[in-house]
């Protein structure tokens, strides 16, 4: 049911914009703008039942909470960042899009570190064993 809403949401927003583009090209920009925001909204409701999945497997596997915390932070800002960048290209700055998704990629590594270091140390802790 949630996905027809969110559907519906995209499908009226793009044809409200496409019929507003030719005669009122800032009312287009501005109904873009809205109908992404309510998009990002619901789906944003939708991952929330999932933040609640991903610690009850954090609990069950003693993996630690805070390495949970990064893998979803990383997820989220690669959803978000693709958001952006599409919404951006839509409006005719692919350039801009792209740098988007490149400085997207950076924080995704800056904010990849704790898991690194915590694979680095399970690597030392095996080679230890040998």
């Amino acid at each position: 049911m949630e996905l027809v809403r969110i559907l519906g949401v995209g499908l009226i927003t793009a044809i409200a914009a496409l019929l507003l583009k030719s005669s009122k090209p800032e009312l287009a920009f501005a109904v873009t703008i809205a109908g992404s925001a309510i998009v990002l909204i619901f789906s944003l409701e939708l991952l929330s039942s999932v933040f609640g999945i991903f610690a009850e497997i954090g609990e069950k596997t003693g993996i630690d909470a805070s390495l949970i915390k990064v893998v979803l932070k990383i997820v989220a800002i690669g959803y978000l960042v693709e958001f952006a960048a599409g919404v951006v290209e839509d409006f005719g700055s692919k350039s801009i899009a792209d740098k988007l998704v490149f400085a997207g990629k950076v924080v995704i590594f800056s904010v990849s570190v704790p898991i690194i270091r915590a694979m680095v140390g399970l690597i030392g802790s095996f080679l230890e064993l040998v």
